[in-house]
């Protein structure tokens, strides 16, 4: 499967990979047909990956357990397919306007979450 993107989804890519290539270490690989971005370079660990759920574009992120039904209770965000009951949910974006702050903030946090402990503290991210 390869993801096709819209002129929306190339928009929502392209602003979404600037913030994910800005973190110290992270690559950009594909997986499964969607792009995937990693700490600690092409073999490093997920931190995101953009998709479609649903028919929205979205990105997930590792907000760990205990703060999932936190995130849930919004309507933007849903379990990630396959790794959700690990911890991973989806923002779906918004169809006018995402608020990138909110998803380079929610990137970090899923920096912190699962990039290896030694570059979470080498980078202070």
């Amino acid at each position: 499967m390869h993801l096709e993107l819209d002129a929306k989804g190339r928009k929502y890519l392209e602003k979404f990979r600037k913030i994910a290539l800005a973190l110290p270490d992270v690559a950009e690989t594909e997986s499964f047909g969607h792009p995937w971005f990693r700490a600690g370079g092409p073999k490093g660990k997920v931190i995101s990956v953009f998709g479609n759920e649903g028919g929205h574009w979205s990105v997930c992120f590792k907000v760990g357990k205990a703060s999932m039904s936190l995130f849930l209770a919004d309507p933007r965000f849903v379990k990630t397919p396959y790794i959700g009951n690990h911890g991973w949910v989806s923002l779906l974006l918004d169809a006018k306007k995402p608020n990138w702050d909110e998803v380079e903030e929610l990137l970090r946090t899923s920096y912190r979450n699962n990039a290896a402990p030694k570059l979470v503290a080498k980078n202070k991210v």
